[in-house]
């Protein structure tokens, strides 16, 4: 080997199907002991004085790569490499224990010293990238008339393509620079989106996806025991339980800057469980993570998903604690069917102006996301000047092609039409025509019934909001309608008073108020035969106020008419031997509903939830009825709930939901809670699935209904099941609950003309109602059956011991 003069050789390693860096690479002149490993953007520069004819990159989990250089003095090379399926094997210790264990043990021992949940308080500067591209696009999807007439524009851009020559769509790209916090005791988070844009086919307009395309949605914290991805959990490398899920190999001591790092190989011990495979590097002197490269491994059982990759580099605070300074996620989406396309998710965070003080008041962190008024208003010299590196030649052709085909008319078409059946509203300028679901109905009350309605939307007022809708049933004759204002006075701590009033058919224990949420369900009752509906005529005033964050104040005043369509009667409280079919009531509400870490969005002129992280959402709720404004009846009513989601590891996930009510007073049975019942062949969680329509009612009542999804945690352990991805799921709903005698006595037995009445059957206080089931959900990757076995109140001959339930849902 002789010395002939030095030489420079810069080059960048990339994933030959993704396009994407492939950070710590090693890359060595071939013949010589020189060499290094690629940054954090695939980069690599080696200085030699040693005379080589080859260059060689490898990285764990891809086919190496040689290739042949001449004499030049500096020169550039890049190498692609493809992805492996040939996984290293395991090295086997004749005596003694692994080597690579006590690193780990040592890692995991100082968890909490470098744990930035221990951080009092912390801020960031981020820069946040995401690209979606649809890929592994199939002949068959090619052929399509309204694909190829999107191609036969895009065939004048220049095209990106894998490694294999298959053609990438690229249909979505953002970008953000935003100010994150966080602190501690208690735990609070907040992203103030500074400037954001966002281009992509559908997005109208770019506030909403601004909101959930910042670096806050990105953030993946090893040092926690279990990750939640895709509302799935997989426990981290370094967890507690670290012995009970993975083995190491120990491969090799390197230099990262100037660090000395463990370099180890994890992989999963069963190959579907939960757990990540790939590389961590631990610190030499501290066992601090210095970066880790970990994919979820196909073989987990996860719907559509082909791979999810995390690369990440650490940076210590002057606290000590990490964090992440670099994070890279790719997220590949395989075909639903082989006539279908996949899908391609690229996020990619930056980190600086780390900075570590005083916690700010808990008061800052009432919104979970803020944009800055001007967050969009912002031209391509800023990007320039302020993007932490520069757009690469494929991202910039990435944003052409977005720009172009999100312009393409037959592309319009599609995406505006997926926006309003999932929306159930089509925009119309200033104006949203919707929802879809009420366009028609029918059932033996109104035969035909057509229907249409309008809302305003932000472009006529962000602080204004009016809707109405309006049907007619040509069986019975009936117009129904609804009409209402909405005053938003206050974004930020969200605040609204709304008036409103409405005409509409409703059945007792059915009502559409009480079933919000439940759309699916909702549209199965209201078709075919209605039970126990009446004509439901009110007047409302509503208020809500967030106080804090996650404690929101809600009241109103509501004025309701009860006209029954079927036979029914009732005695007043004077206890006359009158009975009556008709009453109005006049009704006070006020309540409280908690949720310590659930995050909110705003879309246009709605709030939306994204549910807790962890903690239970608790819902308190009075209300009083008063002889005044026609009402009828002097009552109260008091209800608590309480909901939560339950991570458990590698037993599944855990749901339930808890609720007690009293009601005080005499009053008709419509006003009691009405227990909701499922007769329809749609499985719904906020019924009791094998109980009937109105077949029981209480003035006191507990119920819990508790789901647990175990996730592929017991069919994973027989082979062909584990093949289908089915998994398992359990119902548990209980419910105890009571009527007074004084309540019964206002439903009469026989009617004026002697006919039997049907009145509302009670529970007994000592006997809850239960029923258990069991089913399987992934079926077909979209489809799921539930059993249920009613196990009490079986004497009536008209109840059903036995019920199946179907639904669909995507789940990953």
């Amino acid at each position: 080997m002789s010395t002939y003069g030095q030489v420079v050789i810069n080059g960048k390693v990339t994933d030959a199907e993704t396009g994407d860096p492939i950070p710590f690479a090693s890359v060595i002149l071939q013949g010589t002991s020189t060499g290094n490993s690629t940054d954090f953007e695939g980069n690599f520069t080696i200085t030699s004085n040693s005379k080589a004819d080859s260059i060689e990159a490898t990285y764990i989990g891809y086919i190496p790569q040689t290739k042949a250089i001449g004499n030049e003095k500096e020169l550039t090379v890049n190498f692609q490499l493809r992805p492996s399926d040939i996984q290293m094997e395991a090295f086997v210790f004749e005596a003694g224990e692994n080597p690579a264990f006590e690193i780990i043990r040592k890692a995991v021992d100082k968890k909490k010293q470098f744990d930035k949940r221990n951080l009092e308080a912390y801020e960031t500067k981020n820069y946040t990238k995401i690209e979606i591209d649809i890929d592994h696009v199939s002949e068959a999807f090619t052929k399509r008339k309204a694909v190829q007439k999107v191609t036969a524009v895009l065939d004048s851009i220049k095209q990106l393509t894998n490694d294999e020559g298959e053609k990438i769509l690229p249909v979505f790209f953002s970008e953000t620079l935003s100010s994150f916090y966080f602190r501690n005791n208690p735990e609070l988070k907040k992203e103030v989106v500074e400037k954001s844009k966002v281009t992509g086919v559908g997005i109208t307009d770019g506030s909403t996806a601004s909101q959930i395309t910042g670096s806050a949605f990105q953030e993946y914290n090893f040092y926690r025991n279990w990750l939640v991805i895709l509302e799935k959990e997989f426990v981290s490398p370094i967890a507690d339980g670290w012995r009970g899920f993975y083995d190491y190999d120990l491969l090799d001591s390197v230099k990262i800057g100037e660090d000395s790092v463990y370099a180890l190989q994890v992989y999963p011990l069963r190959e579907q469980d939960l757990a990540f495979s790939g590389t961590i590097w631990i610190n030499k002197d501290t066992y601090a993570l210095k970066q880790v490269d970990l994919t979820i491994p196909k073989e987990a059982n996860l719907n559509f998903i082909e791979r999810i990759k995390i690369q990440q580099e650490l940076t210590p605070t002057q606290q000590g604690a990490l964090i992440p300074s670099k994070t890279r996620v790719q997220v590949k989406i395989g075909q639903i069917t082989p006539k279908t396309a996949g899908l391609l998710a690229k996020f990619y965070t930056a980190v600086d102006s780390i900075s570590t003080g005083d916690p700010k008041p808990t008061s800052f962190f009432n919104q979970a996301v803020v944009l800055k008024p001007d967050f969009d208003i912002v031209g391509e010299d800023f990007w320039n000047q302020n993007r932490k590196d520069p757009l690469s030649n494929e991202e910039l052709a990435v944003l052409q092609m977005v720009d172009t085909l999100k312009k393409i008319p037959v592309v319009r078409f599609y995406s505006e039409g997926l926006k309003f059946l999932a929306s159930g509203y089509l925009p119309i300028g200033k104006l949203d025509l919707g929802p879809w679901p009420g366009f028609f109905n029918y059932n033996n009350v109104e035969g035909i019934r057509l229907g249409a309605g309008l809302r305003t939307n932000s472009k006529f007022s962000k602080k204004w909001t009016l809707m109405g809708y309006a049907a007619y049933g040509f069986l019975d004759q009936r117009w129904k309608y609804e009409g209402g204002i909405t005053r938003i006075l206050d974004r930020n701590r969200w605040t609204t008073i709304k008036l409103s009033t409405q005409k509409e058919i409703d059945q007792v224990g059915l009502e559409m108020e009480n079933l919000e949420g439940n759309s699916i369900f909702m549209a199965a009752s209201r078709f075919g035969t209605l039970r126990r509906p009446f004509i439901s005529t009110n007047h409302r005033l509503d208020l809500k106020r967030e106080l804090f964050k996650g404690l929101t104040l809600y009241g109103g005043l509501k004025s309701n008419h009860f006209d029954p369509l079927y036979n029914y009667y009732h005695r007043d409280n004077e206890g006359d031997s009158e009975l009556k079919t008709e009453f109005r009531t006049t009704e006070a509400k006020v309540g409280l509903r908690y949720g310590r870490d659930e995050t909110f969005i705003i879309n246009d002129n709605e709030r939306i939830s994204l549910g807790p992280s962890r903690w239970p959402i608790f819902a308190l709720n009075y209300a009083q009825g008063f002889k005044w404004l026609k009402g009828e009846y002097n009552y109260s009513k008091l209800n608590l709930s309480i909901s939560q989601k339950l991570n458990m590891g590698m037993l599944g996930i855990s749901r339930y939901e808890a609720e007690a009510g009293k009601v005080f007073g005499e009053v008709p049975y419509p006003i009691l809670e009405n227990h909701l019942g499922n007769e329809t062949l749609f499985y719904t969680s906020a019924a009791f699935n094998t109980m009937n329509f109105n077949e029981f009612a209480s003035d006191q009542y507990f119920s819990i209904r508790y789901r647990h999804f175990f996730e592929g945690f017991l069919l994973n352990k027989i082979p062909l099941i584990r093949k289908l991805k089915w998994r398992a799921v359990a119902n548990a709903n209980v419910l105890f609950g009571s009527a007074s005698e004084a309540n019964k006595s206002h439903a009469p037995l026989i009617d004026p003309e002697g006919f039997a009445l049907q009145p509302f059957g009670s529970l007994d206080s000592t006997k809850p109602y239960l029923e258990l089931g069991y089913g399987v959900e992934n079926i077909f990757k979209f489809f799921r059956v539930d059993f249920f076995h009613r196990m009490t109140y079986l004497d009536d001959p008209e109840t059903k011991p036995f019920a199946v339930k179907v639904s669909a849902q995507i789940i990953f």
